[in-house]
């Protein structure tokens, strides 16, 4: 039998911390509205595996490295068997390096003991356990923001639990893929957004003592259904509120419940874990010159258009060509930060649990990606983790590259690096059972 153990840790950051996940955002936290949590579950079986989800916009490799050396000395878990994944909420700290202003280090340090605490503590406290695993669906909360008809999107409300043996409340995880971006820019209160209400409402109607852990898949190009143009420009979208957030939350606890009770829970499970680095090419870029350069002239056609009172629509143009220029400004200011560098080396991680697997990615996969993933697998369940063992931002197919937009201007890659991961995913996901 399994052995598994859940923990939950508060890293609710204090008041006044910046708040990462839009550029139009104008001021630090004022308030919280709801605090951030940790969750653990640690499970034995052939060997140990460690996942962690966090209410945190996202958490660079350097942070998830500190938290996988301590907690592997702390426990005796392999560094490549714990797998730290961020629900990529936008109403919580910054934490990535690239962005000047940074929480207080106090805060980063007290964040990094605190999840280590966490991973200890789900270690020590593990017990015998039964695990189930299924898969719903939902339609009504992942709309695809690229495309007019809101497709494709993934449905699929993955759902993993761990019943203990001794009758005590156990653990839920909930899979799903769209951006936690009910809550827009001019919100300055700390919170999980959707899926806060999502993990609150399955621990209240299942009893004090559950765990409920929310995880995002590909979700790249998937958001609630408004434009990220218009949402990075900071315009005033309908909808954007906390009621509309629970609104949200509650469909998928829902479905998760529901999906819940048609489990069924196994003693018995195949526990083991993989990992591959990969070496992804980055984009030729401009040099930073000519770069300001094209910044000046998108300027001056925006002060022109807004000089002549144009339409807003030309308006919303200028502007738009205007941030994409931006956007590229700082991939070629962060790249010169190693000149040299043609490419970078990123963590896929693989958690096998069973007839399901998890499959981890350090950024944006978009939608389709996924999709084909979970399509090409040799698994009953297939659960793509984005946002997880780093951050690197977006990775667009290659049609989006073509097309261009938010998501294509924002990414360091290039379209070759699409196959790479889809190809590398699936083979890695089928080596387990090759080896069977």
């Amino acid at each position: 039998m399994i052995q598994v153990g859940i923990s939950k840790v508060n890293i609710t950051p204090y008041i006044g911390c910046p708040l990462g996940g839009f550029a139009s955002r104008k001021d630090v936290s004022q308030g919280i509205h709801d605090e951030l949590y940790a969750k653990v579950v640690v499970i034995e079986g052939q060997e140990f595996i460690a996942l962690v989800s966090v209410d945190l916009l996202c958490l660079p490799a350097g942070i998830v490295n500190a938290i996988r050396t301590q907690a592997a000395e702390k426990t005796g878990i392999r560094e490549e068997c714990i797998a730290v994944t961020a629900t990529h909420t936008h109403s919580g700290p910054e934490l990535r390096e690239e962005i000047q202003e940074q929480p207080k280090p106090s805060y980063v340090q007290n964040l990094i003991d605190v999840i280590i605490g966490g991973i200890y503590a789900a270690w020590r406290v593990r017990e015998p356990a039964r695990v189930g695993i299924g898969s719903g669906a939902i339609h009504g909360i992942g709309v695809n923001r690229r495309h007019p008809d809101g497709l494709p999107v993934d449905p699929a409300v993955g759902v993993l639990c761990f019943d203990f043996e001794s009758g005590k409340p156990g653990g839920i995880l909930i899979n799903y893929t769209c951006h936690p971006v009910v809550l827009g820019p001019d919100n300055l209160l700390i919170s999980a957004d959707y899926p806060g209400y999502t993990t609150r409402i399955i621990e209240h109607i299942k009893g004090e003592g559950t765990i409920a852990i929310f995880t995002n898949g590909a979700s790249g190009d998937i958001n609630t259904g408004h434009s990220a143009d218009l949402s990075a420009l900071g315009y005033p979208i309908p909808g954007r509120t906390f009621e509309r957030a629970g609104q949200l939350g509650t469909m998928l606890a829902g479905e998760g419940l529901k999906t819940l009770g048609r489990v069924e829970v196994k003693s018995e499970a195949i526990v083991t874990a993989k990992r591959k680095i990969l070496s992804l090419k980055l984009k030729a870029l401009p040099t930073l010159e000519e770069v300001q350069n094209d910044l000046k002239k998108k300027q001056a056609v925006l002060d022109r258009v807004l000089a002549e009172k144009a339409a807003e629509e030309t308006i919303i143009k200028a502007k738009v060509n205007k941030l994409y220029a931006e956007l590229l400004r700082e991939t070629v200011a962060h790249q010169a930060k190693a000149p040299e560098a043609n490419s970078i080396k990123i963590e896929l991680q693989a958690l096998r649990i069973g007839d399901c697997a998890l499959l981890t990615f350090p950024g944006e996969l978009f939608v389709e990606i996924g999709l084909h993933i979970k399509k090409e697998s040799p698994f009953e369940q297939t659960y793509i983790l984005g946002y997880t063992n780093g951050y690197i931002g977006y990775l667009p197919t290659v049609e989006a590259f073509q097309e261009g937009g938010y998501e294509a201007a924002a990414s360091r890659f290039t379209p070759e690096s699409v196959k790479i991961i889809e190809n590398e995913s699936i083979e890695l996901l089928r080596s387990f059972i090759s080896e069977e």
